[in-house]
C-alpha cells in the first residue's frame, strides 16, 4: 500500500474508531443493561483498537525498530580501535 493511502485509511479508521466509541458511550448502546452490557464493552474496547491501528497507518515505522530497540541512527558508536576498552 503507498504511503498516501495508508494514510488516508489511518486518518478513516481513527475518525471511524471515534465515531464508534462516541456512540457506544453515549448513544443508544448506553441503555444496554444486564448481559447486554457485554457487546457494549466489547464496542469501547473494539473502537480502542480501531484508534490504535489507525494511527499506526498514519505513523509507520520507518527504521523497523519496535519500542524496546533502539534506531540506527541513536545506537552508540562500534569500537574501531579494536582496544576493547
Amino acid at each position: 500500500m503507498s504511503p498516501r493511502w495508508g494514510r488516508a485509511a489511518g486518518v478513516a479508521g481513527v475518525l471511524a474508531g471515534i465515531a464508534l466509541g462516541c456512540w457506544s458511550a453515549l448513544g443508544p448502546p448506553q441503555t444496554w443493561e444486564g448481559a447486554a452490557r457485554w457487546p457494549r464493552h466489547a464496542l469501547a474496547l473494539g473502537s480502542l483498537g480501531v484508534i490504535g491501528l489507525g494511527a499506526r497507518l498514519v505513523f509507520p515505522e520507518r527504521d523497523g525498530g519496535g519500542a524496546g530497540k533502539p534506531a540506527a541512527r541513536n545506537a552508540a558508536p562500534a569500537d574501531t580501535e579494536g582496544t576493547g576498552t
